[in-house]
Parts: C-alpha cells; sequence; structure tokens
C-alpha cells in the first residue's frame, strides 16, 4: 500500500532540521561516546558523523579513561549509569587528565540526586533520548568561542 500523503507531510513536520543546515560546521570535532547501549552508541556515532564530526565510542568508563590520553577529543558524552564505573566518577578522572575538555553527562534516569551531583560537579545533563539539535547547539557554541575545542 503506498504512503498516505498526510502520513508523509506529518513526518517530515515532526522530523528535526539538522543543525548543518542551520549552522554551517567549520573543521570536524572529535567527539568521544561513552555508554554501555550498543544502540546509543550506534544511534549517536551515526547522528555526529552525518554532520561531519569524528566520533569514536566507549563500553565504558575505565575503556575511554585508557584511550583518552593523547587523544585530545573536542567534546565527551558520558552516560551516567554504567557497570562498574558511572559517569560522574568517570569525569571526575577526565578531569584529572584534561581539566578544560568540554563534557556532557547523558541519563535515562535523571533522578534528583542525579541532577544535584551533576549540578555541584559543575557538568552539564543531558536526559535520554537526547534532543540532538541542542546537542549539536552546545558541540557549536564551544567550536565557535574555541573553549577547549581540539580538531581532527
Amino acid at each position: 500500500m503506498p504512503a498516505r500523503p498526510d502520513k508523509i507531510s506529518a513526518t517530515i513536520q515532526t522530523y528535526p532540521t539538522p543543525m548543518s543546515t542551520v549552522m554551517p560546521s567549520a573543521a570536524p570535532a572529535l567527539i568521544f561516546v561513552v555508554d554501555d547501549d550498543p544502540a546509543v552508541l550506534h544511534s549517536t556515532r551515526f547522528l555526529l558523523e552525518g554532520e561531519g564530526h569524528v566520533v569514536q565510542t566507549f563500553a565504558d568508563g575505565p575503556e575511554v579513561l585508557a584511550a583518552f590520553p593523547g587523544r585530545n577529543p573536542a567534546f565527551v558524552l558520558i552516560d551516567h549509569v554504567m557497570p562498574g564505573m558511572d559517569g560522574l566518577e568517570v569525569y571526575g578522572r577526565l578531569r584529572i587528565l584534561d581539566a578544560h575538555v568540554p563534557v556532557i553527562l547523558i541519563t535515562g534516569h535523571p533522578a534528583p540526586a542525579i541532577r544535584s551531583r551533576a549540578r555541584a560537579a559543575g557538568v552539564p545533563l543531558f536526559e535520554k533520548p537526547l534532543a540532538f539539535d541542542a546537542l549539536l547547539g552546545m558541540i557549536a557554541a564551544h567550536k565557535v568561542a574555541g573553549a577547549g575545542m581540539h580538531r581532527v
């Protein structure tokens, strides 16, 4: 059965406009994504690479911490709820390695205690599913400001 025009129109209207059509991207950024959910890693990589960024994914905190030295990512996205080492602990250890790399904590479980701990640590907290346009806006803002952004 062919698609109905009203369904196509509704889909187009609800599909977010890619930020690259709104904000042209300069040099690509190396972005690290840390999450124990393979589907989140895959979809986030797909979306960020679609915007021209270079993405490296990690399944847990120890993996990203081992890979971090010498890599100089422009941005790090860290899931909060992971086995072994939570996102705030990973964030604290990353701060020892590079005090200036921008980090965003992401969670599907935005309990008040997590929000409070993230705020106290000074790390932005995004809820899953990610608001991709807001995430791209934050990455673009850091690129424009030159706030610790490393190019690849």
